[in-house]
Formats: structure tokens, sequence, C-alpha cells
């Protein structure tokens, strides 16, 4: 009986070592219950830092609501819509502020007896940035330069033809929102700019009248600040 319990006891002892051999070590400062209970937790996706550039590059279409004394009938006043195209030119200093310029040009055909008509601005300012760069970009700014008007009416029977010009200080004020896509790339959802510019100072009604510019197009950044 005594052989029987010894060797009875020698097994069970064999036993209970070859499940412990078998049984994964425990991880470091988990205890062998905690085992079997731990998931592995997914990965943390880092948030996107958009960092401020250097230079920023603007260009695409612009729509420009003129106050023309003659407007769309001779001798009547009245709003002329002229389409063109808009290049601006960003430098930042920091993350909220930069200097800018920007140069326009938008035009209307209003026939034979009222001619071709341009505008041409080119002005530079501040450029700001409440929020600093992000994939949604909100800015404003304040522009300062000069303005150039040019009418060319072509000659039309008796009537010879005639360029109308006039050059003068002009300004305008606004803001917009850029969407940006890639590293490099973004797109200016919407600009808008209301702006002075009396190409004819003898007319009152013109003198009263708040112009307004609209604009759209794509951003280029490069360098970092």
């Amino acid at each position: 009986m005594k052989k029987l319990a010894v060797i009875g006891g020698l097994l069970a002892m064999f036993a209970m070592t070859a499940a412990a051999q078998e049984q994964p070590p425990a991880e470091q400062g988990q205890t062998p219950s905690d085992q079997g209970q731990t998931e592995e937790t997914p990965p943390v996706k880092p948030k996107k830092v958009y960092e401020t550039p250097k230079y920023e590059i603007s260009a695409g279409y612009s729509y420009r609501s003129y106050y023309s004394p003659n407007g769309p009938a001779v001798n009547e006043p009245g709003n002329v819509g002229m389409n063109g195209w808009y290049v601006s030119v960003d430098r930042n200093y920091k993350k909220w502020i930069g200097l800018v310029a920007e140069v326009t040009d938008t035009g209307k055909n209003q026939g034979l007896l009222l001619g071709d008509a341009h505008i041409y601005t080119f002005g530079a300012g501040v450029q700001i940035y409440p929020l600093g760069h992000r994939k949604l970009t909100p800015f404003g700014h304040f522009l300062y330069g000069g303005g150039y008007y040019r009418d060319a009416i072509a000659p039309f029977q008796a009537f010879s033809g005639n360029t109308i010009t006039s050059l003068i200080k002009a300004w305008e004020g606004g803001g917009g929102l850029d969407l940006n896509l890639k590293e490099h790339w973004a797109i200016r959802l919407i600009e808008f700019d209301v702006g002075s510019g009396n190409y004819f100072p003898s007319s009152q009604t013109y003198a009263a009248s708040a112009p307004h510019r609209i604009s759209v197009g794509f951003v280029y950044h490069f360098g970092q600040r």
C-alpha cells in the first residue's frame, strides 16, 4: 500500500509539472488569472497637423459687379457683370498673418455703342488667418493699390472709334475660405471682396455705389515658415 501511495504521488506531481510547462508564461506585471482576458487595443490614428506654408499662390475665376454710369443701356446707370481672372501671392510671416499681393482683370463686351470695358486692379496688403491653417482655412484681408478702367468703342457707321481710360487709387477688403486637399494643394471655395474705385468722379450716381467681387480658384503651397 505504501508503494502504491508513493507511485500515485509521483504520478500526480508529474502531471502538475507537465501542465505548468504547457501554460504560456504571464506577461510582466500580469497575473496568471489575467491571461486570456487581454484584448488588442486598436492603434490611435494621429491627428493630422497642417503646417503653415511660407508661400501661397492662388489663381482662378473672378466675377465683378460694376456700377457703370452708362449701365446696360446708353445714358442709363446700372450694374454690369464682368467676368475674368485673379492671381494672388501670399508670404506668411506667422501662422496667423502674412502679406499678400493680388492682380485682377474683369471685363464685358457691352456692344457696339458701349464698347468692350475692362477693369484691372492691383493691390497689396495684410492677410489674416484667425484660426491658423487647417482643413478648412478662413482668411480675411485688406488691399490697397490702384485700378485701371478701359473701354474700347469700335467705329460704327458715321461714328469714329473711341477709347475711354481712367487710372485711380483703389482699395478692396474681404475674405474667403480655403479647403486643403493635399500637402501642397487647396481649393479656394469662395472669396468675397467689396471695394472702392470711382472711375468717374463727376458721376454722383457712381459715387454712392459699392462694387463687389466674387472669386473661386486653386491654391498652391510651398516652403515652410
